[in-house]
This record gives C-alpha cells, sequence and structure tokens, in this order.
C-alpha cells in the first residue's frame, strides 16, 4: 500500500466486492434451483484440483482453466450447480498454505463469484435449451459471448484492486496485465464447449480424456515455473554476492532490471516479453565476475589494457545466460547491450537493425543507471543532465524509440529523485 489511508479503501473495496459475492451466490440459487449432485461432486472435484494447482503468471493472476471447468458445468447443469462448483473457489487451499491475505483471498473468492453469476445469468437468458443440435450457431455465440463478459468483469474487477492499491490508473493496469491473454479465453471456450457435448452425449467418464490432462498440463506448467524462478534466484545470488564485493556495482543489476521493464512498457511489449527483458536485464553484468575489482573501482583514468577486460564481460555474460533454456533464444541481448546503434559499441561493433529490440532497451536503461549514479571518479548526474545527456545520444548510441520512451518516463518523473536514491553504483 502507498499510504496508510489506501488500505481502509483497499478493505472497503474488498469486503464490499465479497459481498456482492456472496449475495450473487444466493440469488441465483434462489432463482434457479435445479441442483445436480453428481455434477457438483464431479465438477467440484474438478475445479478444486484446478484452483489449487494454478501457476502464476509473469506479473498479477494465474493461469488456470477453473473457467472452462465452470462453463462446462454451466452449459450441462445450469447456473445453479455451476455456482456451487465455482463456490468452491473460497476452498482455496494453496492460498492459506502461502499465507495470503485474508482480504486477497476474500476478494479472489467474491470477484470470481460475482463475475460468474453475472455471465450465468446472462447465459440462461439467451441460450436455447430446447435445441436438440448441440451446436446450435445462436448457443454457441451465447457460449463465446458470456466467456468475455466474465472475463470483462473478472479482470477490471481485479485492475480496480490494484488501482486502488497502487494509485495507477486502472486502464493501464488492465493493458498491460490482461490484454495479452485475451486469446486464451477463446481457448477456454472452445475446451467447455468439447467437455459438455462429450459428457452429454456420451458419459461422465469422458471426463478422463478432457478435463484431466488439461489439468496435468497445467500442473506441469506449474512445475515449469517453479524450475524456472528456483534457477533464477539461484543465478541471481552469485549477482547480489559478485555486486557486494563492489559498493558501486551494487543493487545495479536489478535498478537496470527495473528500467528496462519501465521502456518495454512505454513500448507496449506483452508481458511474456516484459518478463523475459527483464530476466536478462538482471543477468547483463554476470560476466564481469571474472574483472578485476582493482578495475572496477578505478578511481583514475582507465587503461587501454583496463578497457580491454571490460570490453569482455558481454561475451562472458552472454555465454552464461545463454545456457539458461528459456533465456537463451533472446541472449544476445546482453551480448550487444554495449553496442550502439551507429556502430561504434563493443564488442563488435553492430549497428541500426543488427541489433535486437531488446539489445537496444538495456542499452538505454544501463547507459541511464550508469550516468544517473555516483562513480569512483565522478558524481552522479541529476535528472535534468541526464535527459540532456540521452537527447544529445539519441539516434547515434541510443534506440530513438527506446530512448524517447525513457526521457518520456523521466519527465513524467515516473522515477523521482533518481540521483540522490540510487547513488551508489554505475556501470562501465
Amino acid at each position: 500500500m502507498k499510504k496508510e489511508g489506501t488500505k481502509w479503501y483497499l478493505l472497503l473495496y474488498v469486503f464490499t466486492i465479497f459481498l456482492a459475492g456472496i449475495s450473487s451466490l444466493i440469488y441465483t440459487l434462489i432463482k434457479y434451483r435445479n441442483i445436480s449432485l453428481l455434477g457438483l461432486l464431479i465438477f467440484g472435484i474438478l475445479f478444486f484440483t484446478s484452483d489449487n494447482l494454478n501457476a502464476p503468471l509473469p506479473k498479477t493472476g494465474n493461469v488456470s482453466v477453473i473457467f472452462g471447468i465452470s462453463l462446462a458445468s454451466l452449459i450441462i447443469f445450469g447456473p445453479a450447480t455451476a455456482m456451487l462448483v465455482t463456490a468452491v473457489s473460497v476452498l482455496n487451499i494453496k492460498d492459506y498454505i502461502r499465507r495470503v491475505p485474508y482480504y486477497k483471498h476474500l476478494f479472489n473468492a467474491g470477484q470470481y463469484l460475482l463475475s460468474f453469476a453475472a455471465a450465468a445469468i446472462f447465459f440462461e437468458s439467451f441460450y436455447d435449451r430446447s435445441q436438440t443440435n448441440f451446436f446450435y450457431a445462436r448457443n454457441i455465440w451465447v457460449i463465446f459471448l458470456v466467456t468475455y463478459i466474465f472475463f470483462i468483469l473478472n479482470t477490471t474487477l481485479t485492475a480496480g484492486a490494484i488501482s486502488i492499491s497502487t494509485g495507477m490508473n486502472v486502464l493501464n493496469i488492465w493493458v498491460f496485465n490482461f490484454a495479452w491473454i485475451v486469446p486464451f479465453q477463446f481457448f477456454l471456450s472452445a475446451m467447455a464447449i468439447a467437455i459438455a457435448f462429450l459428457y452429454i452425449r456420451f458419459s461422465p467418464f469422458t471426463l478422463i480424456f478432457t478435463s484431466l490432462p488439461l489439468i496435468i498440463a497445467q500442473y506441469t506448467y506449474l512445475l515449469r515455473v517453479k524450475e524456472r524462478r528456483t534457477l533464477l534466484n539461484s543465478i541471481m545470488q552469485i549477482v547480489k554476492i559478485m555486486e557486494a564485493k563492489d559498493i558501486y556495482t551494487a543493487g545495479h543489476s536489478m535498478r537496470v532490471a527495473d528500467y528496462s521493464e519501465m521502456i518495454a512498457r512505454g513500448l507496449r511489449l506483452n508481458e511474456y516479453d516484459i518478463e523475459i527483458v527483464r530476466n536478462l536485464a538482471s543477468l547483463h553484468d554476470i560476466g564481469k565476475i571474472q574483472i578485476d575489482l582493482s578495475i572496477l573501482n578505478k578511481t583514475t583514468k582507465l587503461t587501454d589494457k583496463d578497457w580491454k577486460e571490460i570490453r569482455k564481460h558481454p561475451v562472458v555474460s552472454y555465454e552464461i545466460v545463454k545456457q539458461i533454456d528459456f533465456l537463451k533464444d533472446r541472449a544476445t541481448a546482453i551480448l550487444y547491450h554495449h553496442e550502439r546503434v551507429d556502430g561504434t559499441g563493443y564488442p563488435f561493433g553492430k549497428k541500426d537493425d543488427e541489433l535486437p529490440l531488446f539489445a537496444r532497451i538495456l542499452c538505454v536503461a544501463d547507459s541511464f543507471d550508469a550516468m544517473s549514479t555516483d562513480r569512483p571518479y565522478r558524481r552522479a548526474k541529476t535528472i535534468e543532465e541526464s535527459i540532456a545527456e540521452l537527447q544529445i545520444n539519441r539516434g547515434t548510441q541510443f534506440d530513438e524509440k527506446a530512448c524517447d520512451v525513457m526521457i518520456d518516463i523521466l519527465t513524467k518523473k515516473m522515477i523521482p529523485a533518481v540521483s540522490l536514491e540510487l547513488s551508489e553504483s554505475g556501470n562501465h
């Protein structure tokens, strides 16, 4: 929370959504009374399993097939059974194990119930259950429309909570965090249609060939995410140990990662690419581990021999990072992060379109941190001086678009008093 007062407003919002969700559950059960105990048992178990095996998305939220399961139960059994299946979200054991704050747990359950209730009521109002043809065009359209009604409500309510918590614009939050997963909702609709059709046409045993493989795939993705995070954390510990030996580079990699993310967002990259560029930025200087600290901390002018050693670090960093499976295809960004768009950089003199976008982003972020933090031989530049430096080198050292985004960020004071707050490090 940014301010103490924000917490009060956030809690009010959370409890309002939670109570609205519970109210929508009660209303739906009263309005649509037909409840299938078999459907509740089977789909409740599937929902519970999927909900507790979800995997985190790059920035916020989780990837899960629970909506597909809820929607399938809605098509087969109607709103009352589907809402009870959805109410299983209150029993998310994973939240308790991770000690997620109670208000987050209440909000997640409330907003899901409220969003699904709205979708279910719309569905039952327009879905023609008298049709013998399961693939009746109007009904299929209703299913897809309901999917996006739920998605918009679900993500907007979540963006609202984030906005209250952080003070950021709710539209920007929605675009940055949720717009890129719009296509995934189409997949969930198709999945629900397949599950419902096979269940109605054949028997409940078809769930073994529909829902369970999806849940297993989801669990496999969860394991992959955990493995990736463990690997990155291990490597970042090496980076921190390296930076701890040099007060002038302490925290440099993490700040460059923050700046790179800001630039990537300003360039409207998707969340997957933003995560990749942030990871690359965090590891961009790991090759400096082979440089003698006497060179990095030198207060006098660097000799040609010193520069020869320093200019090896992009290659060393690249050789290390390209061994990481999920980063190897973009690792050239690290190899080229000291190249210039005019071709006068190092280690290879690459220029213009020879430089991948991620390398151009890293170049701007890395250079800004270098100029805005103290070095052994000079003081840090002010925000105004840093902006002037970026403008002077725009189109020669820096990619114009990435540079413009960084200047815009600084001009809008999204990084206030950088030269005062980040006064410990720099970069060769």
